[in-house]
């Protein structure tokens, strides 16, 4: 898996679940939503808010509680307020239950 870091195993994140990872030098988060796994960038582009502490999974839209920012894990899209910066995506790669995190795709 080169360029690829492995950070959990698929029975460490249920699905549902999101943690905290560390990789690229970059905190991430890692996502599971209905067995396919998604990283992100960990804080909310505008306040700096950790999103794997203090964010709400509702289904695929990820919700920053202090500035009630919403993003779309699948894409990284902000789904609101429009106009502000989207979170960074990264390539995943699960492998024999092992997740790994990939560079970055946007």
């Amino acid at each position: 898996m080169a360029g690829f870091v492995p950070v959990l195993t698929t029975p460490e994140l249920g699905p549902g679940e999101m943690r905290e990872v560390h990789a690229h030098g970059r905190d991430l988060l890692l996502v599971n939503v209905g067995q396919t796994y998604y990283a992100l960038d960990a804080r909310c582009p505008d306040d700096g808010t950790n999103l794997a502490r203090e964010g709400r999974l509702t289904g695929t839209v990820l919700l920053c509680p202090r500035d009630d920012s919403a993003f779309e894990v699948r894409t990284g899209e902000r789904l609101a307020p429009a106009g502000r910066p989207p979170l960074g995506r990264y390539a995943i790669r699960v492998e024999e239950n092992t997740i790994a995190v990939g560079p970055r795709l946007s």
